[in-house]
């Protein structure tokens, strides 16, 4: 079987490609950069896999995708299923435009794709968080009157109508929770969703801990902020989080392989939610997270409740940085998984159970690699609060 994929080089992709490879030829469609063209940025991305996965230049943003006439000819008919996961998760809304043209443009140009190559069978990586506001959330649910509550909810939604819509064969939306690292060794290809939660609270301890080794402990002090004898931050702080509501976390290796056993059956215009039977509450997620950072002291509560100017501005910049993030620590749909059940049967296994020590080794894994990013670097940001 030939599978057209979209997203390699992102987090699910990355992980997806090498589980299609191993009983399907792969085309990965992947947009070139200045430095990489696709076969680059394949090879950078899966330096160890076969030979039945090879690179296309492309662009879902593009006309047929930026896919050249004759990558066309060359391909027409001769592919079984594309399965589209390129998208972009930007929630800002100033950077709406964007999201919409990459996940709703995207979309509709890899659906067109399709029925270019005459290829049936869609597959589309959605987000259970299409659901909103919704209190509850079926996989057979759409459109029932939810509210999106940013950017890239709100495309996602678009882009399945499409989905939904498409009559050049059969489909599969494929809407999945939010991923975390490997289970086993706490990898992970990008710091998004959790870890984008988390990022700024441990750059903003590591700055005021290297200012309280510098000659700064006494103003620390006096704005209410210190460090005990293990390195424990006192940060009285406050963020808004729900004392009840769940968060539904799953690792990428689990992710990948439930995804692929879906992928290798015939599509039948269903939904599936790839998502955690038992979430923990959010905010036992954020003081076992903020505690393994070495972070106490976070009140959880309505409001600014910092007293020193320090701490005002401190509480400004981190609402700046993890206000995106509130609707999912104040709320959680309850999602339904009959179908993805039904149809996997005795091959579903259950997702790794979201225990203290998986997120430390979540964590860990982020702290070796300093979040993604260049070792010592701070933003400027966090050093004009500190």
């Amino acid at each position: 079987m030939r599978i057209l994929l979209t997203g390699v080089t992102g987090l699910v992709g990355s992980c997806l490609a090498p589980l299609l490879q191993e009983n399907n030829e792969v085309l990965c469609l992947i947009r070139p950069d200045r430095q990489k063209d696709a076969h680059a940025r394949l090879v950078e991305t899966l330096p160890f896999s076969k030979k039945n996965i090879m690179a296309i230049n492309g662009d879902v943003t593009l006309p047929k995708a930026g896919m050249k006439s004759a990558d066309i000819d060359r391909w027409k008919g001769k592919i079984d299923k594309i399965v589209h996961g390129a998208a972009s998760i930007r929630f800002d809304e100033p950077l709406s435009d964007e999201t919409k043209r990459v996940n709703v443009g995207g979309t509709q140009t890899m659906l067109d794709l399709a029925r270019e190559l005459e290829v049936k069978e869609f597959h589309f990586l959605s987000t259970v968080y299409v659901a909103g506001s919704a209190r509850s959330f079926t996989e057979n649910d759409f459109d029932v009157g939810q509210t999106t509550r940013n950017a890239y909810e709100k495309s996602k939604l678009e882009a399945e109508r499409l989905v939904r819509n498409w009559n050049g064969g059969k489909f599969s939306v494929h809407r999945m929770s939010i991923v975390i690292g490997d289970a086993t060794s706490g990898y992970v290809k990008e710091f998004n969703g959790y870890y984008g939660f988390f990022v700024g609270f441990w750059r903003l301890r590591n700055s005021l801990y290297e200012r309280w080794l510098t000659g700064g402990k006494d103003r620390l002090i006096r704005q209410g902020i210190s460090f005990d004898e293990e390195g424990f931050l006192e940060l009285p702080l406050s963020i808004d989080c729900s004392p009840v509501s769940k968060l539904n976390l799953v690792n990428s290796n689990w992710l990948a392989r439930i995804l692929n056993k879906l992928i290798s059956l015939s599509a039948a215009n269903q939904t599936f939610h790839l998502v955690h039977p038992s979430p923990p509450r959010v905010q036992w997620v954020i003081e076992v997270s903020l505690d393994y950072l070495k972070i106490r002291g976070i009140q959880y509560r309505d409001g600014n409740s910092a007293a020193s100017q320090m701490l005002r501005r401190m509480q400004r910049a981190l609402d700046r940085k993890i206000n995106r993030y509130l609707p999912y620590v104040t709320h959680e749909p309850i999602f339904g998984r009959d179908n993805l059940l039904r149809t996997l049967g005795e091959s579903y296994v259950s997702a790794p159970a979201i225990s203290e020590s998986m997120l430390q080794r979540m964590l860990d894994y982020a702290i070796k690699v300093n979040f993604g990013q260049k070792n010592k670097e701070t933003s400027e940001s966090v050093r004009r609060i500190a």
